[in-house]
């Protein structure tokens, strides 16, 4: 799925994050936005389409740090004038306490 005809709902979190591939390389990257589907990554250079990868970051949730790992795919990546390069991870398998953390970032406010 392009970002551009995408639908979820997405919630702004800009938090470093690291982006490891299959092959083990990792790439020190920055969250953009993310829905219970995928995830938009600030990284450096363009990313292969079609990897398979994991995604970790922390993320703050009142007093406490969680920490949330996915594997995903990549969907896109895309030269970005402001960021460098736009990279979409499209969510494949995500732990329970993650999905709850997702929960939790995209519910809806009141």
């Amino acid at each position: 799925m392009s970002h551009k005809t995408r639908t979820a709902r997405r919630q702004t979190v800009r938090q470093p994050a690291v982006l490891t591939m299959t092959d083990e390389s990792r790439h020190e990257v920055q969250t953009v936005d993310l829905s219970h589907g995928g995830i938009s990554l600030q990284t450096d250079s363009q990313i292969r389409l079609a990897q398979y990868c994991a995604v970790s970051f922390k993320v703050r949730l009142g007093e406490t740090d969680h920490n949330v790992l996915a594997m995903g795919q990549v969907v896109y990546s895309d030269p970005d004038a402001e960021l460098g390069f736009k990279t979409g991870v499209q969510f494949i398998r995500i732990d329970d306490s993650s999905r709850a953390v997702f929960h939790q970032l995209l519910q809806e406010n009141p």
